[in-house]
């Protein structure tokens, strides 16, 4: 079967806050190295399960954070930051997907840097009328093109959400959060072991993993932070405002992901 694999860094194993994310960050280059363990822990254990091709994309900030030379030599690698399909960049063709090292939406109790896209931006994404952060958006997206995510990665509180969502769907827990930036977390010895058990349970099952399909059309509705970030992504030609809330609709989930993109772009820019 052919894997694809969407990396975040907050949930990676031992990350728990800011100076963990961002280059300039006191503990980045810690956080690289982990992210690079988890990743080879999963590919490792899909490898062993008979996994095929395996096409990883680095889904966090400027998605420039793995080295490809310190990955398993077997799979691909999508870096860069300006991507269509954002943080599943690549996953059209494949047979299914994992999502490694997520994080839970905004406003999610203990949580590890809880946030959905931008957490200065965006207090909450509703899809369809339900409330989603990028573990279900993701999902959606890769339900799309036919592609089940048959395992989500990350703290406890992220799992609680991917479970919530995705029926089915396998979740490893490598730390729990006492707080937004402070969580008891396992050792990477630990953590590499229960990737690969998790990852050996939803290899053993994903032909029974059905993609997710949301209703068409598709509405997101995104609700900012300020009245000047709405009126920023008002100016897209199709939204339609409520106080600080932007809404777009397409007529399927693809349509309505790049609408998405386009009012968080817009709701960001900084004030000239």
């Amino acid at each position: 079967m052919e894997l694809f694999i969407s990396v975040d860094m907050e949930g990676i194993t031992g990350v728990t806050g800011p100076e963990y994310l961002v280059p300039e960050g006191k503990y980045y280059e810690r956080a690289r190295r982990l992210m690079v363990h988890d990743v080879n822990a999963v590919v490792r254990a899909a490898r062993e399960a008979g996994a095929g091709r395996i096409t990883v994309n680095d889904a966090h900030n400027l998605m420039t954070n793995l080295p490809l030379e310190d990955l398993d030599p077997s799979v691909e690698l999508i870096s860069g930051p300006v991507k269509p399909l954002c943080m599943m960049q690549g996953v059209e063709g494949h047979e299914a997907a994992m999502l490694v090292g997520y994080h839970a939406r905004m406003g999610t109790p203990r949580a590890v840097m809880d946030h959905t896209y931008y957490a200065s931006l965006v207090r909450r994404i509703l899809l369809n009328g339900r409330e989603v952060g990028e573990t279900g958006i993701n999902a959606a997206l890769a339900g799309h093109f036919g592609v089940p995510v048959i395992l989500v990665s990350g703290d406890r509180a992220v799992g609680e959400e991917a479970s919530s969502f995705i029926p089915g769907v396998e979740t490893v827990v490598v730390k729990e959060a006492y707080g937004r930036n402070t969580a008891r977390c396992l050792p990477p010895e630990v953590t590499g072991v229960l990737l690969g058990e998790g990852v050996r349970r939803a290899l053993s099952r994903w032909r029974t993993m059905a993609p997710l399909k949301v209703g068409t059309p598709v509405c997101f509705e995104v609700e900012f932070f300020t009245s000047q970030m709405a009126d920023q992504a008002e100016v897209y030609p199709y939204a339609r405002r409520s106080g600080t809330t932007i809404a777009v609709t397409g007529k399927d989930m693809l349509e309505a992901f790049h609408a998405l993109l386009t009012v968080l772009q817009l709701g960001r820019a900084p004030l000239l």
